[in-house]
């Protein structure tokens, strides 16, 4: 059996729910919870929105909590070196691989997504940190194009592969089948990041 770490959202995503803002002193209170508890890694922000946001970052990163401290990147070289500024460990470089995504959000086409993403997954190894590609729409992403990503991110130095079942259509059996296939057939680690 594998092991299980757990990888806190909840200074990233958990902005993201309505209503929801933290200030920088309640930011630094819950990294510092996050620690006590245990996890594994804690996602702190994204370090390119700048101000408030990077400022939080810096404390969390100063505060040696003994965790991994990530940043949330597109998959964008300067959001990266904004990652980089802060003092993060870890970076997640983020990025649509479902055709809707690709055509209505980015307006772009498979080649470039994997164009960007192994360019920004070699920048951020190429400064040691720990990488996380995030499959942004991965549960309606074609599944062949997944595993090309899920290789082509192995290959440029990616540490695991995010799952993001992000508009939370998945149900566990068909996450199953699809988590077992990305294993089986690329070899990576697989990190959950459901919305259900």
């Amino acid at each position: 059996m594998s092991n299980v770490y757990i990888v806190d959202t909840t200074l990233r995503d958990g902005e993201q729910t309505a209503g929801v803002v933290f200030a920088n002193e309640e930011k630094v209170q819950i990294a510092k919870m996050l620690a006590e508890l245990g996890v594994y890694q804690i996602e702190a922000g994204i370090p390119t929105m700048g101000g408030d946001e990077k400022e939080a970052i810096k404390k969390i990163c100063k505060l040696n909590l003994g965790v991994s401290i990530m940043g949330w990147n597109r998959a964008v070289i300067k959001d990266i070196e904004e990652s980089i500024d802060c003092g993060v460990d870890a970076v997640a470089i983020s990025i649509s691989t479902s055709d809707i995504h690709i055509k209505h959000k980015l307006k772009k086409d498979r080649d470039w997504v994997l164009k960007s993403m192994v360019v920004a997954t070699k920048f951020a190894k190429k400064h040691n940190l720990y990488v996380s590609v995030n499959a942004e729409d991965a549960s309606r992403s074609d599944m062949d194009f997944l595993i090309k990503f899920a290789k082509e991110a192995k290959e440029a130095g990616a540490d695991r592969l995010r799952y993001c079942d992000t508009v939370g259509m998945m149900e566990p059996f068909s996450i199953y089948e699809h988590i077992r296939r990305i294993i089986d057939e690329v070899g990576i680690d697989v990190e959950m990041h459901t919305h259900n």
